[in-house]
């Protein structure tokens, strides 16, 4: 029974995550490493529960930032791809 629920929770998390933005992946893996480390640290509920909310906050940040990040870029080479398209209808007249 124990294997098989350690089996599944990675399984299920994994699925969960598919189609979802770097910050909602960061907050969800910052609150498992946080929950652990809470619990590593503290031993007890409350500890775990601290442990989880903030690995979820700063995960959560971590990877907004990379969305923002990803999104500059994004807007960066739609940029040089429309000046590009520019100049070379320019000069084909």
């Amino acid at each position: 029974m124990k294997k098989t629920t350690l089996l599944l929770v990675p399984v299920l998390a994994m699925t969960t995550m598919v189609g979802c933005n770097n910050a909602q992946v960061g907050a969800g893996a910052g609150a498992g490493i946080g929950a652990l480390a809470g619990q590593a640290i503290g031993r007890n509920t409350s500890s775990t529960l601290i442990g989880a909310g903030a690995g979820a906050a700063a995960g959560y940040m971590v990877g907004n930032e990379m969305d923002k990040q990803k999104a500059q870029e994004d807007r960066d080479r739609m940029q040089r791809e429309i000046d590009e398209n520019r100049r070379n209808s320019y000069n084909d007249d």
